[in-house]
């Protein structure tokens, strides 16, 4: 049964958002879908931990347990989509209601369902099968436009396929193109071997920025031309299509992780488009990404102060051209709260006095601030509990943990190692906040001591924490010190024959991302 996961989570991932877009006012659920979904399937996708998203043998149910990722969700609901476009939509629905009239009250196989689908759409699905939900990994498309005098000559999609796992995926997208905000041109394609020719773009005239899988219709690396990166900051937050502008950021976030679009290019867009976004979903996750994944992770040490600065003048401005209570406002006054070091501005925001609109009585706001005030050692522990007095709930206590490892002094750094790695009766979510805030410095050398100690205290926890609580607490505590030390180290652990298997997969994940962000800072240094 649990071989066949995905039969559950991937149409549940797949049917909900389509009963949100056909059935309620939510209608860009999938734009939604694209910068949170998708980005967290992307991610697991480039782990060595990524696997097909059906085929996947479960030894139990705790090894099972590990696949209940951005695989089985996301993946496994854009490979629906594929297969929608494939065999046909009503073709597909009448499939669907075939297998479950005939599996009712019991359970079905992959088996089962292509059959049903087969006999309703007369499409042999073994070959697709076996490339969309039998094989791992994803191909990369990008598109290459030649012109003469403005005007499109030629235009062709290539498709790259990984050589570890070699797969012949056909793509049904659309590739789109924009100056100024004017969609030039829109050409729907099946994308089938390495390179496939764009017709109805010749002729036409050449676009400022050229987007693949415009409307996200496939899974793939979306690779983005380096004249369309270098003309974003113009161009991106021109573009009527919230749908197109969450592939371009999707894009631009997995080109970051790949070491293809330096930090320095993301936060350029960052700072032209982003305070001028007006989908909720962009404009909140987007931010949070640059401040939480983007600038601790891919910018050097000595350059975040000012990629910081960055964040924090976009989020000003469009805070102070927003109306009061406004999506808009509100994501702006997070992003400030986060990312400001006005020790003024922020103690009165955090004492609840001149706060923007909306965020008077927010508990989770005071806290992002108090978050900030304490890595910068602008409060103390006494401030931290006082705090916490006044909102006395178990977001606040588990926030007050957060903050209180967060402060940049030893003592408080101890405090917190013991409480997180010793048998201190924490629970899992308290063991996740201080994990959370561990790693927080304003120097390496505060916590270089605890790197080698995370890869000998961390996987001990097995013996008095549960696999699935622990395999997250790894991936949270895992160093936040990007260096080579620290790959050694990591490399060294995975090498150990006495690592749980959650403990090990979890291990493996954090370590890939901690490659990604030396290669990305090894191929574009410090520039910020």
């Amino acid at each position: 049964w649990w071989d066949d996961l995905w039969l559950n989570e991937s149409f549940a991932e797949y049917m909900s958002h389509r009963a949100l877009v056909d059935a309620t006012e939510y209608t860009d659920a999938w734009v939604d879908s694209s910068i949170v979904r998708k980005v967290w399937g992307y991610g697991a996708e480039r782990s060595p931990s990524t696997h097909p998203v059906a085929g996947v043998e479960a030894l139990d149910a705790q090894s099972a347990l590990q696949n209940f990722d951005g695989i089985s969700y996301a993946k496994g609901a854009a490979t629906l989509r594929q297969l929608i476009a494939y065999v046909g939509d009503q073709q597909f629905i009448a499939g669907v209601r075939a297998y479950l009239t005939d599996k009712s009250y019991g359970n079905g196989t992959l088996a089962d369902f292509l059959g049903a689908i087969e006999a309703a759409s007369g499409k042999d699905l073994q070959a697709w099968s076996r490339a969309w939900l039998l094989t791992a990994d994803r191909d990369t498309i990008s598109v290459e436009l030649e012109e003469q005098g403005g005007v499109v000559e030629s235009a062709v999609v290539r498709r790259e396929t990984p050589a570890e796992r070699p797969a012949d995926r056909p793509h049904a997208l659309d590739v789109a193109g924009w100056t100024d905000g004017r969609e030039l041109a829109r050409a729907s394609v099946t994308v089938t071997g390495t390179e496939t020719t764009l017709a109805e773009l010749e002729g036409t005239p050449e676009p400022a920025i050229v987007v693949p899988n415009a409307s996200d219709l496939t899974w793939a690396r979306v690779r983005l031309s380096d004249d369309t990166v270098a003309a974003l900051p113009s161009q991106l937050a021109q573009v009527p299509d919230a749908q197109a502008r969450a592939v371009v950021w999707s894009a631009l976030i997995d080109g970051v992780h790949g070491a293809t679009v330096s930090p320095d290019a993301f936060l350029d867009v960052f700072d032209a488009a982003w305070p001028h976004e007006s989908n909720s979903s962009i404009l909140t996750r987007v931010a949070a990404y640059a401040e939480h994944r983007i600038v601790p992770w891919f910018v050097p040490r000595a350059a975040q102060d000012d990629a910081l600065d960055r964040l924090n003048r976009a989020g000003t401005g469009l805070l102070e051209r927003s109306g009061a209570g406004t999506t808009e406002s509100l994501a702006a006054a997070r992003l400030v709260a986060g990312t400001s070091d006005d020790a003024v501005l922020l103690r009165a925001w955090a004492d609840g006095h001149g706060l923007p609109a909306g965020l008077e009585d927010d508990g989770d706001f005071r806290w992002i601030v108090v978050r900030n005030l304490a890595s910068r050692g602008l409060v103390e522990a006494d401030d931290i509990e006082a705090f916490r007095a006044k909102d006395d709930t178990l977001q606040g206590s588990l926030n007050a943990l957060m903050c209180r490892a967060s402060l940049p002094e030893a003592d408080a750094k101890t405090w917190a190692w013991q409480q997180l790695t010793g048998r201190e009766g924490r629970s899992n979510y308290e063991m996740i906040h201080l994990a959370r805030g561990f790693w927080t410095a304003p120097g390496d050398d505060l916590v270089d001591d605890y790197v080698p100690r995370f890869f000998t205290d961390v996987p001990a926890m097995s013996g008095w924490v549960g696999e699935d609580a622990l395999s997250r607490v790894v991936l949270v505590a895992f160093p936040k010190v990007f260096t080579d030390e620290t790959a050694r180290l990591s490399a060294d652990a995975l090498s150990r024959d006495d690592l749980t298997p959650a403990v090990r997969r979890s291990l493996v994940d954090a370590d890939a991302e901690l490659r990604e962000a030396l290669a990305s800072r090894a191929t574009f240094g410090a520039a910020v």
